[in-house]
């Protein structure tokens, strides 16, 4: 296999990326099969196109299979989203958060328990130990522990309260040059808070605090429901969202991982 490596200047530091080596951290979303959901017990579905005479599916004697899948991006499977899934102006997150890929650091990350609603949560101190501030990230991909492979199936209605972050510690990571967050929960909320959605926005910097200095916070991007598997190390990486063409606030994301090696600090 050919490898394919690039090294990039980071001011203040050269790295090198192996996109030979990339891991997507997406859940496959299969409307004819198991499937995360959350805020609903409808799944993703999919049924043969009708139209006149024709039928979209080989197997009931159409000349073809097309099918019309119904989905909704915030509740089934991994997805992006942008801070129009809070304001009144209708924001679509490809023409709204930052496009470049941008030098990640994946950490896993235990939740304590007992925050609001029971929800378990990420500390600002667990988040200040495991976070290389001094090098210029400009994402962070966080994987819980125990990392449950049934999240990529879990219908989340009907499931234990998952992680979400104290506002201490999101206050704190938003004050930081961040311009992605991604996690492997299906909310950066809880799913029913009222409607404040305070988590959300901390990050967007539409709560009580000041933006970092430099950065447009309107712009970041938060990717929710992924799953990083066992094998991916923790570490630096390149991160590339794979944002679908569907316009919304929230569309459906493929992010991809690939190792980072740095070179000069």
């Amino acid at each position: 296999m050919t490898e394919l490596k690039a090294e990039l200047i980071l001011d203040p530091i050269r790295v090198r990326v192996d996109f030979t080596a990339g891991q997507a951290i997406a859940i496959p979303l299969d409307p004819h099969g198991p499937q995360p959901a959350f805020f609903t017990d409808e799944p993703a579905s999919a049924r043969p196109l009708r139209s006149g005479s024709y039928v979209g599916d080989v197997r009931l004697g159409g000349t073809c299979n097309a099918e019309v899948v119904e989905l909704v991006p915030h509740c089934h499977g991994t997805h992006t989203e942008c801070r129009g899934h809070l304001t009144h102006e209708r924001l679509r997150v490809q023409e709204t958060v930052f496009p470049e890929p941008a030098l990640a650091q994946l950490i896993s990350v235990t939740p304590k328990a007992g925050g609001e609603q029971d929800y378990p949560q990420f500390t600002r101190e667990d988040l200040e130990a495991a976070l290389r501030t001094d090098l210029p990230l400009e994402a962070i991909v966080v994987r819980t522990l125990p990392n449950d492979p049934a999240r990529q199936s879990m219908a989340y209605e009907h499931a234990p309260p998952y992680p979400v972050f104290s506002d201490e510690a999101m206050a704190w990571l938003a004050s930081l040059p961040l311009k992605h967050l991604l996690v492997d929960a299906p909310s950066l909320d809880p799913a029913h808070d009222a409607g404040r959605l305070r988590v959300h926005r901390l990050w967007w910097c539409m709560a009580e605090h000041a933006a970092p200095a430099g950065l447009d916070c309107s712009r970041r991007s938060a990717t929710e429901m992924i799953f990083v598997p066992d094998a991916v190390e923790d570490g630096l990486y390149w991160l590339e969202l794979g944002l679908s063409p569907l316009l919304g606030d929230a569309t459906p994301s493929r992010p991809i991982l690939y190792p980072v090696e740095v070179l000069d600090q």
